[in-house]
């Protein structure tokens, strides 16, 4: 198995299978891990929320007044959205969908606030998937202006209820599964080594 993935070159429209839209943050970059590791080293002493007790998608919601500026602070310092690990299966995952036809594209909303977010993003799409992915990356705000509404697109994100201006947007969303989406209905994806059995059907 490769430890990178390198896309080949966009296809004719008429050649691809699908489009898949994917999410970073949570989805195929460890978040969740990331952040309860920089909190636990930043604060030793403070209580903190393991990963499988989180529930609300905004960390610093659920930490609240108290602790939630701290969470806000190692979100916003320079290096965090670089350390983030990969998670498992997703360079082998995102070669299988190139090879079986489909386009591939990271789609990932900014932090405000903080000037290393986007750049750190990019970086760790380099790192992680290799230099030809940083040409498949869109940084956006609003996700539903994204896709193409005559082609089977997904997108596949840990956020539940994705939404924006364009409604319905040009996509399904396919839950990445976390826990602090469990409540959420709709196709979830619990493991990247399954995209096929999950995906198939709206691809």
């Amino acid at each position: 198995m490769r430890d990178r993935c390198t896309p080949k070159g966009l296809r004719r429209r008429g050649s691809v299978v699908g489009l898949v839209l994917v999410d970073q943050d949570g989805t195929i970059a460890d978040f969740e891990r990331a952040l309860l590791d920089a909190f636990r080293a930043e604060h030793p002493g403070a209580p903190f929320i393991d990963v499988a007790n989180r529930r609300e998608v905004s960390a610093r919601k659920q930490y609240g007044p108290e602790w939630g500026p701290a969470v806000d602070a190692i979100m916003k310092t320079e290096g965090f959205y670089l350390s983030l690990p990969v998670i498992t299966g997703v360079p082998r995952a995102f070669d299988e969908m190139l090879e079986a036809g489909h386009e591939v594209f990271v789609c990932t909303s900014p932090l405000s606030g903080t000037r290393w977010c986007m750049p750190e993003k990019l970086a760790w799409v380099e790192q992680h998937l290799g230099k030809s992915w940083v040409d498949r990356v869109i940084i956006t705000k609003d996700k539903t202006l994204v896709g193409d509404p005559f082609r089977r697109c997904v997108l596949v994100d840990d956020r539940p209820g994705v939404d924006g201006l364009v409604k319905p947007p040009p996509w399904r969303q396919v839950l990445f599964d976390a826990p602090y989406n469990q409540t959420a209905q709709g196709p979830r994806l619990i493991s990247w080594a399954d995209w096929r059995q999950v995906l198939a059907q709206y691809l």
